[in-house]
């Protein structure tokens, strides 16, 4: 009995001997050092524990945003910085932890950074931008914007390269940051929803202009369309534009708010088809270009003309 207890013992303590030789061999060699299966498993833990961390700090700060008068957009652009940042810490402290000389990565990074600083111009001054958006809150989440003639939307997403805005078509466009600071943007809900917004329409001539104000305006406030008629600088008003070759021309100036501004190609169609069935329902006729004729005859063919009827 006491010999089979004394061989398992030696067994296992062979065995141990062995694993522990096998994971403390040297695998390959990085920056004049051996790296064995026990530094590779040290790096991998501290890798999963420090982004872990960093996972449960983006949680964190975006919980915060519910919580705190924090802005969506700025919980978004923090978490996302302090992620990164210690995602950078805990790669240098597993680097560490199996005994390499990081003064020389440095140097060597240092070297690198020259020659990569030219390619990511681009990325860096995006990095920078995004930042700046973060700290001035010019933009935030859930802002209309207009950047150029052809997009238009909401912004769904702020990282630090780039911002996500979603057309009213439901199209994503990813814009990188620095083009909000370099370009001119329009921010449709910086302070506010209310917009004003210019419908035009045109009557043919002859018809008095007190009419198509009274006719508009009345019909307006029986129509179910939402619009911002208080206080009174928000009152819908009737303007004549131009006097045309074959109308005379109007814009019905109305002030909306809410979804009626974040959609505003709905919106003007909607005042478009009111004032149609307006303008209708009261016999204002709506003028289409026309073009008057005159044919003009000179006396040579006035006299061919009569010797043929003769």
């Amino acid at each position: 009995m006491v010999l089979a207890l004394s061989s398992v013992e030696q067994s296992a303590e062979s065995l141990y001997e062995y694993t522990y030789k096998k994971l403390t061999e040297s695998l390959f060699v990085f920056n004049e050092r051996g790296i064995s299966v026990i530094d590779i498993l040290k790096v991998l833990l501290v890798l999963i524990l420090g982004f872990m961390f960093a996972a449960f700090y983006k949680r964190k700060i975006m919980n915060l945003a519910t919580r705190e008068k924090l802005s969506y957009s700025s919980a978004k652009m923090i978490s996302s910085a302090g992620y990164y940042a210690l995602a950078f810490i805990t790669l240098l402290i597993a680097l560490k932890t199996i005994g390499l000389d990081l003064s020389n990565l440095g140097l060597i990074a240092g070297a690198l950074s020259i020659g990569i600083g030219f390619g990511l111009q681009t990325v860096v001054s995006n990095l920078a931008a995004g930042i700046i958006l973060m700290f001035e809150r010019t933009i935030r989440i859930g802002d209309y914007i207009e950047v150029t003639d052809t997009i238009r939307g909401t912004v769904s997403d702020m990282k630090m390269r780039s911002t996500t805005v979603t057309t009213n078509d439901n199209i994503d466009v990813i814009i990188p940051n620095s083009s909000f600071i370099q370009n001119n943007v329009i921010n449709w809900t910086l302070e506010n929803d209310i917009r004003r917004i210019h419908i035009p329409f045109s009557v043919a001539y002859g018809t008095p202009n007190e009419k198509v104000e009274e006719i508009i305006k009345e019909e307006l406030k029986l129509s179910n369309i939402t619009y911002v008629s208080k206080p009174p600088k928000y009152i819908p008003l009737i303007w004549m534009t131009a006097m045309a070759s074959s109308s005379v021309d109007y814009e019905l100036v109305v002030w909306v708010r809410g979804p009626s501004t974040l959609k505003p190609s709905g919106t003007k169609s909607d005042f478009l088809k009111f004032i149609y069935a307006a303008l209708n329902k009261h016999h204002i006729q709506i003028p289409f270009p026309q073009l008057d004729l005159h044919v003009k005859q000179t006396e040579a063919n006035k006299e061919d003309n009569e010797s043929k009827i003769m």
